[in-house]
């Protein structure tokens, strides 16, 4: 039976051979807890789920939106506490900036959550027509190579458009040139020109990157565009196939691996880029384990995890964040480590 393949599978592979191995062949449980960006874009994507979800039958109002927001931050913490104490995790999530806490995440997904309804609301820019809408579809005319993939939102606007919607939560926004070469929804396009419900459509790609004011940006993929990326991904597959070595690729994404502590040349990598980072900056490097931080060990509040702060203690570093990002806070020039909010997204 032929694997079905989608667009985080594939790009495990390019990314690291050896995480791929691990993920998808040998199903290594993980020996770290999830990281935070991917829970809390996960947070954000359960409210927009259910804000478009009741749509257009009623608009809920902000705070019944943000009320489901941190329903969802709860129950989905009391799960990783959970898996905490069955895999004897450290930690219930993985958080790898230095000075940030599981309450700094909660309070700036709760704010895009907020900003978005604001920009947005009343939501009658479209018609919704599906959330987390499943795509199924094959690369080539036999059907060898399938891939599928989760929209995030499904709408039509009006002219008979429709639009596939992603939400993205990390502190790098795409510019319009690098969103002509994102595979990622193109490949959705593909799926819905096999639905016969939408083949017919023309269709439109849109990001939205809820972190920052100027959030949305566009795109659009032509027939002969299309026709590329499916041989692009059918030779990408037949690449993944044919290997026997899977070996490791390090990179600056090795500190966010879920695999990082069985990986000696990632730790390796990792420990090289926190020495470069400590002598550019004139400061001694302490030697990172999987670069994760510590949470509190004290009794977490069951809403973030978060450790009541010791009194006249100093409030944690805020994420630094680039001029346009969304912020109650303040201005802060861009970080210079990789957005890895959607890394295990489909």
């Amino acid at each position: 039976m032929a694997t079905l393949y989608s667009y985080s599978r594939v790009g495990s592979f390019f990314t690291c051979p050896t995480q791929y191995a691990h993920r998808y062949i040998h199903k290594t449980p993980s020996p770290s807890p999830q990281g935070i960006e991917l829970f809390m874009g996960s947070r954000f994507h359960d409210a927009m789920e259910f804000l478009y979800g009741e749509l257009p039958k009623r608009l809920p109002d902000l705070p019944e939106v943000l009320s489901k927001f941190d329903q969802a931050w709860s129950d989905s913490f009391k799960e990783v506490q959970s898996r905490q104490k069955q895999q004897g995790y450290e930690t219930p999530l993985r958080i790898n900036r230095e000075g940030e806490t599981v309450q700094d995440y909660y309070e700036r997904a709760k704010s895009y959550v907020e900003s978005y309804y604001g920009k947005y609301a009343p939501f009658d820019q479209d018609e919704t027509l599906a959330v987390e809408k499943r795509v199924l579809f094959s690369l080539d005319p036999a059907g060898q190579y399938k891939m599928q993939g989760y929209i995030d939102r499904l709408s039509r606007t009006p002219d008979g458009t429709l639009w596939v919607h992603d939400y993205k939560t990390g502190s790098r926004k795409l510019s319009k040139e690098d969103a002509r070469n994102e595979d990622q929804l193109a490949l959705y396009q593909l799926g819905l020109a096999q639905d016969p419900a939408f083949r017919k459509d023309p269709v439109k790609l849109a990001w939205h990157f809820v972190a920052f004011e100027d959030d949305t940006v566009q795109s659009e993929r032509g027939e002969k565009e299309l026709d590329f990326l499916k041989k692009k991904y059918v030779n990408k597959i037949q690449a993944i196939e044919k290997a026997k070595d899977f070996a490791p690729l390090t990179s600056a994404l090795c500190g966010w691996c879920d695999f990082l502590k069985l990986c000696p040349d990632g730790q390796k990598a990792v420990a090289q880029r926190a020495e470069r980072k400590a002598k550019a900056e004139g400061t001694q490097a302490k030697t990172p384990t999987a670069e994760e931080k510590v949470v509190s060990k004290k009794e977490a509040s069951p809403m973030t995890g978060v450790a009541p702060a010791e009194p006249d203690s100093p409030p944690p570093a805020a994420l630094p964040k680039p001029e346009t990002v969304i912020s109650s806070r303040r201005k802060k020039s861009k970080p210079k480590d990789p957005d890895t909010s959607q890394l295990s997204l489909l």
